[in-house]
């Protein structure tokens, strides 16, 4: 799958030099020393505002996980127990790659894992991501870290990126792995078997024969913010959410990078959504982040129609992927993700330091299908520092 937004095949503190980011293609972290150093707090809030723009620019590979846009969003409603921090790997002549991370301190020690709740996919951002000397210098700091107390976790790194590979040469590091889908557009259903066909038009005829149905695609960041609150009350009347998610919470990302962001619905007779899915997108890649449907509306299958709409919408636009991210290896998930016919790819989760207590999050395992929405996410990080 060569060619998508990630690859899908690849993809203490000291203060960082003010220096901007280089020409990777002069100046390769193969010839230049690379140091690892630290921003954290307020500075590294700052960076993100005003340089994190420039290195995610020079990166195609970088996913809209690592846009400047999600990670201040996100980083903005931070408990203050949780401080931003990234590692920059540099040189001479600037910024080769970095990582944005989270530093919580609790009282039972220091927990460092990704800034964002939702990332399906954790990558090194710059000119140098895909250089293994960037890469090293990372996980070598990372375990420096890990040495000294911190428990580090980083969920969902595609397990075939320089950043994988290179912790896996470190030693003290414990790894498990998640399957990754991604569908390939235009979304070919004759190549589909005949029974997965012929579930398709027996869902299809269902619906139809509900009443009139509706698909549509926010194009504005007003259309966007709109449709956002149907979406977060199906998501969490279909986990039963013990703590609700907030419109406001998602808003306050959304509305930063609502230019790589939108969400598709399905609506019935009256404009009741009964289907509706969280969609970011960079290069012609486009990443399902957070689908939800009316279960009163199950039998009619409205998140697959959704999903068949999205693609061909999709395909018409010029989109050459529409992933599905991280898979839980139950039937149900295999099953609902293998019709379509995905690429298959894995990520790693990675974890050093300390007894911790496993990493629950979006991806980790599963998909925003199945993670806690960003309230509890966030809830539990202030009581205890895992998620």
């Amino acid at each position: 799958m060569t060619g998508t937004a990630h690859s899908l095949a690849a993809r203490m503190p000291t203060t960082a030099p003010a220096g901007s980011c280089h020409d990777h293609r002069r100046h390769s972290p193969r010839r230049d020393a690379v140091t690892v150093h630290t921003v954290e707090g307020s500075a590294a809030l700052a960076w993100l505002e005003q340089r994190w723009p420039t290195i995610y620019g020079t990166d195609p590979a970088a996913t809209p996980f690592a846009s400047p846009g999600w990670l201040l969003g996100w980083a903005s409603q931070l408990p203050a127990s949780a401080t931003p921090l990234l590692l920059l790997a540099t040189g001479r002549f600037g910024v080769h790659g970095a990582l944005a991370l989270l530093r919580e301190d609790h009282d039972h020690g220091t927990a460092l894992r990704t800034m964002s709740p939702y990332c399906e996919y954790v990558t090194v951002v710059g000119p140098g991501a895909q250089d293994h000397h960037v890469a090293d210098a990372l996980a070598s700091r990372l375990s420096g870290l890990a040495r000294a107390g911190a428990v580090v976790t980083l969920a969902n790194l595609p397990a075939r990126s320089p950043l994988a590979m290179a912790l896996r040469r470190q030693p003290g590091w414990r790894h498990t792995t998640s399957r990754t889908a991604a569908v390939p557009l235009p979304l070919d259903l004759t190549a589909l078997s005949k029974s997965t066909r012929r579930q398709h038009t027996r869902r299809e005829q269902a619906l139809a024969g509900s009443g009139r149905v509706t698909y549509r695609r926010t194009r504005t960041a007003a259309g966007l913010l709109d449709a956002l609150p149907a979406l977060v009350s199906l998501y969490d009347a279909q986990r039963q959410a013990e703590v609700a998610s907030t419109s406001g919470a998602w808003g306050a990302v959304l509305s930063r990078c609502a230019d790589s962001a939108f969400i598709a619905e399905v609506t019935a007779d009256g404009g009741a959504v009964m289907a509706s899915q969280l969609c970011l997108y960079r290069n012609g890649h486009c990443y399902s982040v957070l689908p939800a449907m009316d279960l009163a509306m199950s039998r009619l299958a409205p998140g697959h129609a959704l999903l068949r709409w999205l693609a061909a919408d999709l395909a018409d636009d010029g989109f050459a992927f529409l992933d599905l991210g991280p898979t839980r290896e139950t039937p149900g998930q295999v099953h609902y993700k293998a019709q379509y016919g995905p690429i298959w790819d894995v990520n790693l989760t990675s974890t050093a330091g300390g007894a911790s207590a496993p990493h629950r999050r979006p991806g980790s395992g599963g998909t925003a299908h199945d993670a806690p929405g960003p309230a509890p996410l966030l809830a539990s990080l202030t009581k205890d520092g895992t998620a």
